[in-house]
């Protein structure tokens, strides 16, 4: 994987408080995997319903993304490539 890709995974698992293992990172192949993964593995907050909490945790991944991997637009089923970061 990356290096990049590698930093990216280290912030949202520092930003989330969240384990992705290496077997994990194979199957998170889209922003929408990694989306999903933190929604799963986290607490909403009370005031939040379902998709609240989704939007919010999609917010702070294009957050990572573009600081990690330098990439600002985007949709959810881009697929992370090594060599081109997305694709």
């Amino acid at each position: 994987m990356s290096w990049a890709l590698d930093q990216f995974f280290a912030s949202v698992e520092d930003e989330f408080d969240v384990a992705i293992a290496d077997a994990d990172r194979e199957y998170l192949a889209t922003p929408r995997d990694v989306i999903d993964f933190v929604a799963e593995a986290t607490v909403r907050d009370d005031t939040m319903d379902d998709d609240e909490h989704r939007e919010n945790i999609g917010a702070v991944i294009g957050e990572l993304m573009a600081q990690t991997l330098g990439v600002t637009r985007y949709n959810e089923d881009t697929r992370f490539v090594e060599d081109l970061r997305l694709e």
